[in-house]
């Protein structure tokens, strides 16, 4: 990739034979705190972070649900302090895990390549699985009876509410805002022919949207946005979110947080999400835009999920209109004629998405080892035409749920694996790696690396600082780079840095605070 990337889910959490009602924002803390981590440190810097900030260079009054507020549900969350409820931890690989509203969130660290991307997100999912069983034990001894939990990496509760997986990457702050919005708005609505993750049930239609009506469509996330552009996460969604948070130099870049993605669990998903993003990112970079502009985009989002035939006309703003195949394809061979060669992380996306596009026009059916919403959609039309049934039965439901659970024991998507029926992107030495390592080549190793030697005098910590106790004062480390030569250097000094005041000596001596 030519930028660094990370991707943020939040996991869903069912909670099964509790007495009463459940506080979920109790129960997403008590998972994350409970989780059996080691060398973490508990608690989260927010002093550089103002979600209010708007891309188009304003700060909005108020947000529709401000992250910074918290809303207990029961006596029990509310027993909890604010650092206890929201469970901050920092990982040794760089991760960072939290309750973020009700849901355990990991948020992988920045990645340099799509091979340490995946393999960062798959290790989310183990300690997801961890934190799951430990939870788990803990409720045995406290409720006993049948009362559990499980999490599940998806996008919806089928009950009218969803939950984010995002991805962020860095764009340059001189690129003008409207260019990059003319750019990503087409290539984001219709991305999810191949990034989709699939959903039994549409839910984006009028009427009661808490009831989804019967039927399979392409993303779990379709259903639920309602504006074009705007900064809001979790009410009144953008396709384009334009909260103003880079985590780097400000004046350098802006960071592109992408809120539209579902939660992939096939690799090969992941890795083509992100890597096509990042090449229509590099076009737009390069003063390239799609001649299609599409006069609709949130009906065109919903249009694109609900049509399995992949083919429903979108109208454009110059009258004639186009599909999310050919909207793929005129990005498709932009980047084909500009970036083929560059490198062969590269040349793997674009093999793969040319590959990609020309299967969904002539038989998506043989996607059903590399594409989520395909695989479910052949395993599930399979079932329902077998068995009778239509796409509203509870079974499928059940089905659909049961892919994405995080238990390889019970997990749909962990059969389909072991069974060969899907693609790998790493493998499993590489997923182990990720979950104790951070990924190379940008500033995580250097925050890892200070977790691990100075952990005892870090005082706080976010994604573009690390602060030291030192003397009774307050030392920071400033990262406003994510990558490059300046980066690399901070990371050599860290690892052979035999103290951490050998550290902070050496570093001013450079010029560097």
């Amino acid at each position: 990739m030519n930028r660094p990337v990370g991707i943020e889910t939040e996991y869903g959490v069912n909670c099964e034979g509790f007495a009463g009602p459940v506080d979920f924002a109790y129960e997403a803390s008590a998972i994350v705190r409970g989780a059996p981590l080691d060398g973490v440190l508990r608690g989260w810097d927010y002093r550089r972070e103002d979600p209010r900030l708007d891309l188009r260079g304003m700060r909005v009054a108020q947000l529709a649900h401000d992250p910074h507020d918290l809303h207990s549900t029961t006596e029990l969350s509310k027993q909890l302090n604010r650092d206890e409820l929201l469970a901050n931890t920092v990982l040794t690989n760089g991760a960072r895990f939290y309750n973020d509203h009700n849901h355990p969130e990991y948020c992988t660290d920045a990645c340099a390549t799509l091979a340490d991307l995946v393999a960062q997100d798959r290790a989310g999912e183990r300690v997801l699985y961890q934190a799951e069983q430990a939870r788990n034990e803990v409720l045995r001894r406290e409720r006993g009876g049948n009362a559990r939990v499980r999490l599940v990496k998806n996008n919806t509760d089928y009950h009218g509410r969803s939950f984010g997986t995002h991805e962020n990457y860095l764009v340059a702050r001189a690129w003008p805002f409207p260019t990059l919005v003319r750019l990503m708005v087409p290539f984001l609505v219709t991305r999810q022919v191949y990034a989709g993750a699939g959903k039994v049930g549409l839910e984006g239609r009028d009427g009661d949207a808490a009831t989804p009506a019967a039927g399979f469509q392409l993303s779990q996330r379709a259903d639920f946005f309602e504006q074009v552009v705007g900064i809001n996460t979790t009410a009144k969604r953008p396709i384009l979110n334009t909260r103003d948070e880079p985590h780097a130099d400000r004046k350098k870049y802006r960071r592109l947080h992408v809120i539209i993605g579902d939660a992939n669990r096939s690799e090969y998903a992941t890795a083509l999400k992100v890597g096509t993003t990042a090449l229509a990112l590099d076009l737009g970079e390069l003063g390239w835009v799609p001649t299609i502009e599409l006069a609709e985009p949130v009906k065109a989002l919903r249009a694109v999920s609900h049509d399995l035939t992949l083919s429903a006309p979108l109208p454009t703003r110059a009258g004639t209109p186009t599909t999310a195949l050919a909207v793929q394809r005129e990005f498709y061979a932009a980047a084909h004629r500009e970036f083929t060669g560059r490198d062969p992380e590269t040349d793997w996306v674009l093999r793969e998405w040319a590959t990609v596009l020309d299967l969904l026009a002539s038989n998506p059916q043989q996607l059903r080892d590399r594409l989520d919403w395909v695989a479910k959609w052949v395993l599930f039309e399979g079932i329902r035409q077998a068995q009778g049934q239509d796409w509203n039965s509870p079974a499928l439901r059940r089905l659909d749920l049961a892919y994405h659970l995080v238990n390889p024991e019970s997990s749909l998507f962990a059969t389909l694996s072991k069974r060969g029926a899907l693609r790998r992107y790493v493998d499993e030495p590489a997923i182990l790696r990720a979950r104790t390592e951070p990924p190379a080549g940008t500033r995580a190793a250097i925050r890892a690396l200070c977790l691990q030697k100075f952990g005892d005098r870090i005082r706080r910590l976010e994604w573009d600082s690390v602060t030291f106790g030192v003397n009774g004062r307050e030392v920071v480390l400033h990262l406003d780079e994510v990558w490059g030569a300046g980066t690399a250097r901070i990371e050599e000094l860290t690892r052979g840095a035999d103290s951490l005041d050998a550290l902070i000596a050496t570093l001013k001596s450079g010029g560097i605070q």
